[in-house]
């Protein structure tokens, strides 16, 4: 006697990207870089960490745009650098609903063929609720390198960003005149740091001066210039004539900054970006 038992549903997407396989591992298993795609639009990923060895942990954790909070996690099962990973994959909510991902991949030209299989859910609508958010977050995470391929060149501008006191009143005046969306990010002093985008394009950042540190700032943009190193380049300005209005420092997953006052009087932020 046979005995038949209905295999477990399943999915597989493909997506070309933009950058070799290298890179795109790099992004997929990097704290600071899956904060910056994990989760669909209008998500925000507030906390991440990815051990990519063989019994190594994950845990991602995001705040949907409802407000409700989710966490996801699982172990590493198995790792070739730059190619392959397989890992176990349960929310919090339902540790016993476990279910695996492999993500593969595959030098294609000068981008990547990634595959990502997520199998073994517990039924088909858990796996058609997966399919939309991972398409969705995808389509964040294909578009981290197209930013990437478009941006950051020495010598050309890089970031806007408005500095301002009333940021709620400038997010509802770019949303009401522009269609700008934003994102919030936390920043490390606990604050909040707000990405406007416009068609899911990154266009800009806002800035909350509010604080009495920024006393005498006045609300205004700030460009921002990529450079191929922010130290030295710096250096040179500072011998042209600039001064500094602050030193540089890294931001992590974005790049190394330095605010300068060029000889005429302009602020100006030159930024070496971080690797997508």
């Amino acid at each position: 006697m046979s005995v038949h038992t209905q295999a477990k549903p399943s999915l597989t997407i493909k997506r070309r990207l933009n950058a070799p396989p290298a890179r795109v591992f790099s992004a997929w298993t990097e704290p600071e870089k899956i904060m910056r795609w994990f989760g669909p639009a209008g998500a925000r990923c507030t906390h991440a960490e990815f051990d990519a060895r063989v019994g190594g942990r994950f845990t991602i954790a995001a705040i949907s745009p409802d407000g409700e909070r989710h966490q996801v996690g699982g172990t590493v099962r198995e790792v070739v650098p730059d190619r392959k990973l397989v890992y176990s994959w349960a929310w919090h909510s339902t540790p016993e609903r476990e279910s695996l991902v492999t993500v593969e991949f595959k030098p294609d030209g000068d981008g990547t063929l990634l595959t990502l299989t997520h199998e073994q859910f517990a039924d088909a609508d858990a796996r058609d609720r997966h399919l939309h958010g991972w398409n969705a977050t995808l389509d964040k995470f294909e578009r981290l390198f197209e930013e990437a391929a478009g941006r950051g060149a020495h010598g050309t501008f890089y970031w806007n960003e408005l500095l301002a006191r009333d940021v709620d009143g400038a997010k509802r005046f770019y949303a009401e005149t522009l269609g700008w969306s934003f994102e919030p990010v936390p920043t490390p002093d606990g604050g909040t740091y707000w990405i406007a985008a416009v068609g899911g394009r990154r266009v800009g950042g806002i800035f909350d001066i509010g604080g009495r540190a920024y006393d005498g700032v006045p609300e205004s943009w700030m460009a921002y210039i990529a450079v191929d190193d922010v130290d030295a380049r710096a250096k040179k300005a500072l011998a042209a004539g600039a001064t500094v209005m602050r030193p540089a420092f890294d931001v992590p997953g974005v790049g190394r900054i330095v605010i300068l006052r060029e000889p005429g009087g302009a602020g100006i932020g030159w930024i070496t970006p971080a690797a997508a």
